[in-house]
């Protein structure tokens, strides 16, 4: 897989990951990823806060993601390449069919509203 097709899967899946989870929490008070933020640049303890003026006081946090990622090349998979999260492909004969393995380390980080208490 070249580098920039790695980079491109990367974006893709982690956007999507964040989109999907923000439809779920549609029907709370959490957001991920919010617009409207405020960072905060001098206290440290939090990433900033919502700057809309009614939800002002709303902590935005930081939550890290530090994930090994597994690239292969696999013959009982058809020669494609993908990204695997904490898998392993199992060929038809119960055995690992790798030709070609490369594991990298994506660390991003998402800001996030925590839901409050109702």
């Amino acid at each position: 897989m070249e580098l920039k097709d790695f980079i491109r899967e990367s974006f893709v899946q982690i956007s999507k990951g964040i989109e999907e989870a923000n439809d779920e929490l549609k029907d709370t008070s959490a957001l991920i990823n919010p617009d409207n933020v405020y960072v905060n640049a001098e206290n440290r303890q939090n990433y900033g806060r919502l700057s809309q003026n009614k939800e002002y006081n709303r902590v935005v946090e930081v939550i890290e993601f530090d994930v090994a990622v597994t690239a292969s090349d696999s013959a009982e998979a058809g020669g494609k390449f993908g990204i695997r999260v904490g898998s392993i492909e199992i060929g038809a004969n119960g055995k690992e069919e790798e030709k070609n393995k490369a594991e990298s380390r994506i660390r991003f980080k998402v800001p996030m509203v925590f839901p409050t208490a109702k």
